[in-house]
């Protein structure tokens, strides 16, 4: 079968560019592309696309699909204003919920409310008596536990009350909020009460489902990012089931950013389309390992009260004095690395010499340089490592990822999220963020991936806000971070794919290539513009 897409907008080539011309598709490959000089040779079908544009199928590889397809059935806190509003939308949902049944919430993000504190356990308790509730923040990094929740995450895992991530009050009770390796225990717990409620068939409904929303979005290839173990085979089934390219990277045994376990410890391969991947968390969202010069105390100090002022509450300095801080001579640290390199060392020694991708969580340019030293240490080849988020840079931070081999993923859709905090936290004048230019000019392999529920998954928004750096109020972060149009197109799609270990040219239009494409009705970078079909090996799925 020659299929050929003519009167359109194509972005060919290895490096993305968009023509005028026309593609042709033969079987699942491309077979050739042309300018609209060029002639357009015989086909059994030929589709006429004008005003179309028509991109390399998008990839994502950094999405967690297995947590996304829970949100259709979990309360949604994404427009909760208040702990008031939390507890109301608790007390409805639980008064409608089958006893027994944990309740989740996710998508909140208490750090904008006048009075930034999540509500506590003994207050979720009180809206929803004896039910077990998790509120998830938004970064999937905190939340909110009640007291049955609680009590059940310390059943599932006795170590779970001793952990320093389980926040205490003044007289050492426990107050419902965890974070990183606590609330990482607590996903767990909930992820198999809910799966034994469900079903394995039923989990591998909901996989299945939302894969088929993140083709709708034009995404032909997609990674989940974290994994657990016990998910791993019903990742297998649904990938068997759906036309997206899926494949996944295992995370802890103990909790959802625990390290995961040695190389001979893990499934066998593949995970999906590719080999056997890890995911390694080495710093935490709010809790991200900083670095920063000694000038930029001052103007961090008056960033928070210019908040706290501007939001008349004491919000900002409240959440300024939750953080910890190390002051010397040489700089401001926030110290929330959460492993040494020595204990690091002989985990990820084992899973170079078996030939296992590594993905490592570095939000903080603390991090970035802990994950650029572990990669030169062990000697993992350049190409076979991914540093995550890489959030916040100084030069020789930038200069040791371009230098390690690994590519860079980086979410320029959290722009309009978290401009303001950041702008807030005074760092802005002392690092990038997300800081797409200064990797490229580095020389840094560069993906762009969403992240998401923490991040919007819509790959049309992430590619815009990689150009035009829009934070939504008419203004801009650092906007001399900036990508092209082609290198942001390329970053979403032959970036994904090295982030994998699937050569560029594979996601690109290119003869030869697999036909991936998403259709989209207009210029990429127009607001308006949507996918409108999407293409995976040579048919339309969508």
């Amino acid at each position: 079968m020659r299929t050929l897409l003519t009167d359109t907008t194509a972005w060919t080539g290895v490096r993305p560019a968009p023509r005028a011309g026309w593609i042709l598709v033969e079987h699942d490959r491309i077979a050739a592309t042309g300018s609209a000089a060029v002639p357009a040779p015989d086909a059994d079908e030929r589709i006429a696309l004008p005003g179309h544009h028509v991109l390399p199928g998008l990839t994502d590889c950094h999405s967690h699909l297995s947590v996304g397809c829970w949100l259709p059935e979990a309360l949604d806190g994404s427009a909760w204003r208040s702990r008031e509003e939390a507890l109301e939308a608790v007390r409805a949902t639980a008064a409608a919920a089958p006893a027994g049944a944990w309740l989740l919430g996710a998508g909140f993000d208490h750090t904008g409310w006048r009075d930034p504190r999540p509500p506590r356990c003994d207050e979720l308790e009180a809206a929803a008596p004896g039910r077990k509730i998790l509120l998830a923040h938004v970064s999937l990094h905190t939340g909110a536990l009640s007291a049955s929740g609680m009590v059940a995450v310390a059943r599932a895992a006795p170590d779970f009350v001793r952990l320093p991530d389980v926040e205490r009050d003044r007289r050492g009770r426990p107050t419902g909020t965890v974070w990183e390796g606590a609330f990482g225990r607590a996903v767990f717990t909930l992820a198999r009460d809910l799966t034994a409620q469900r079903g394995t068939a039923g989990v591998e409904d909901l996989l299945v489902a939302e894969a088929a929303r993140h083709l709708r979005l034009g995404l032909t290839r997609v990674h989940d990012a974290g994994v657990p173990v016990h998910v791993h085979a019903q990742m297998e089934a649904a990938a068997a089931r759906t036309p997206l390219r899926l494949s996944w990277s295992i995370t802890g045994t103990a909790g959802l950013l625990e390290p995961p376990p040695p190389a001979r410890a893990l499934p066998s391969g593949p995970y999906g389309e590719t080999g056997r991947q890890v995911k390694l968390f080495l710093d935490g969202a709010q809790r991200c390992a900083v670095s920063l010069p000694l000038g930029a105390l001052p103007r961090m100090l008056g960033a928070t009260v210019a908040a706290a002022q501007r939001e008349r509450s004491f919000g900002p300095i409240r959440t300024a004095l939750g953080r910890k801080l190390r002051v010397s001579r040489s700089g401001v640290v926030l110290p929330y690395l959460r492993h040494t390199d020595a204990d690091l060392q002989p985990l990820v020694a084992s899973w170079v010499a078996a030939g296992v991708r590594i993905r490592i969580h570095a939000l903080g340019n603390e991090a970035v340089a802990q994950a650029a030293r572990l990669l030169r240490w062990a000697g993992a080849p350049a190409g076979t490592t991914s540093i995550e988020h890489a959030m916040f840079l100084r030069p020789r931070e930038r200069d040791a990822l371009a230098t390690s081999g690994a590519v860079a993923s980086v979410q320029p859709g959290f722009i309009p999220h978290y401009a303001e905090q950041v702008r807030a936290s005074g760092v802005q004048g002392a690092l990038a963020v997300l800081g797409l230019r200064d990797l490229v000019d580095a020389g840094a392999p560069v993906a762009i991936s969403s992240d998401h529920p923490c991040g919007p998954l819509d790959p049309l928004h992430n590619l815009r806000r990689a150009v035009d750096r829009s934070v939504g109020d008419g203004t801009h972060l650092q906007p001399a971070q900036a990508l092209s149009g082609s290198e942001a197109v390329r970053a979403l799609t032959a970036g994904g794919a090295e982030a994998l270990g699937i050569p560029a040219e594979q996601a690109t239009i290119v003869p030869g290539a697999p036909a991936d494409l998403a259709v989209c009705d207009g210029d990429p970078f127009a607001p308006a513009t949507r996918v409108v079909q999407t293409w995976v090996a040579g048919r339309p799925v969508v």
